[in-house]
């Protein structure tokens, strides 16, 4: 009986959980239908994310006195109005890094949410009516302000250390991989197969570029090749930022690397026989960590 009652409660919790998955996907949608309707002037999105009795309201930071001031109601009609006149004066957004959307909560037919857009923030209310969730009321910000969309955004680093090369001559300083080393490079590309890579890495040498080439091979990405000496760390971390990548370098340049991003001396250089670090760096707004795992 007890078995039962267990089997039952398990099958309710993974029943409520896949509804709760579900509801999470359709207000996502709902909330970049939103963002599109006034960033691409299309009022097909917009009337799929707004319900006619929309309520949405604001305060706009006065640039002169600092204060926030109360902004006019937009209705419905008019939201679907503004999104014409974007779409007539060409005035159309490809914003990506001005853009996010964050569900906060979900209840039975009533969730909160929150949008980041070139104009602020907005937090909303939504409601489901026949399987559909729509936004019934929002309150917002602006104009928009960094800080809030960096909040939104993780940037992580995977650095490694080239695999095995070939030590057979010691005059040549570009050796390729050996057989083990290649091994080694696929096996990277399997382990980090669950990792959705943004960019790829390498310094333009042989070891480094074959080390690397399978991952980005799985990532469907070509290798960028960068100079540790002479690299500029916060371009870097701009043209980064918020992206997953792979850094591929060598014993001494991946450890100082990682502190580098980190803005602390945290990690010594790699042993001249250890092949198998992999340094995670994760850099968020307000905070930084890493973690170092060995992988053979």
């Amino acid at each position: 009986m007890k078995s039962t009652f267990a089997s039952l409660l398990f099958l309710f919790s993974c029943i409520t959980f896949a509804q709760k998955t579900s509801d999470k996907a359709q207000i996502e949608v709902t909330l970049n239908n939103y963002i599109d309707g006034f960033y691409q002037g299309d009022t097909t999105k917009l009337k799929a994310a707004l319900k006619p009795r929309l309520y949405k309201f604001g305060y706009w930071k006065n640039k002169d006195t600092g204060k926030y001031e109360y902004y006019a109601q937009l209705t419905y009609e008019n939201a679907l109005k503004m999104a014409q006149n974007t779409k007539e004066k060409g005035n159309i957004r490809t914003e990506t890094k001005m853009r996010s959307v964050k569900v906060l909560e979900i209840s039975n037919h009533i969730a909160a949410a929150k949008v980041t857009g070139f104009w602020g923030i907005d937090f909303m209310l939504l409601s489901k009516d026949n399987g559909k969730w729509m936004i019934e009321q929002v309150i917002w910000e602006g104009p928009f302000e960094k800080e809030f969309i960096q909040e939104q955004k993780t940037t992580t680093f995977y650095l490694i250390r080239h695999a095995e090369k070939d030590r057979s001559d010691k005059s040549n300083r570009n050796p390729h991989l050996t057989e083990k080393g290649l091994k080694r490079a696929d096996n990277w590309a399997n382990v980090l197969k669950d990792v959705k890579f943004d960019a790829v890495y390498s310094t333009n040498y042989n070891r480094t570029k074959e080390t690397a080439l399978p991952t980005a091979k799985a990532n469907n990405l070509e290798l960028k090749l960068y100079d540790p000496r002479n690299l500029d760390l916060k371009q870097f971390s701009d043209e980064t930022y918020g992206k997953t990548v792979l850094i591929v370098g060598h014993s001494n340049t991946t450890p100082m690397f990682a502190n580098g991003l980190l803005g602390e001396k945290k990690y010594e250089m790699i042993a001249d026989d250890n092949n198998a670090n992999l340094y995670i760096v994760t850099v968020k707004p307000d905070d930084k960590s890493s973690t170092v795992l060995v992988v053979d």
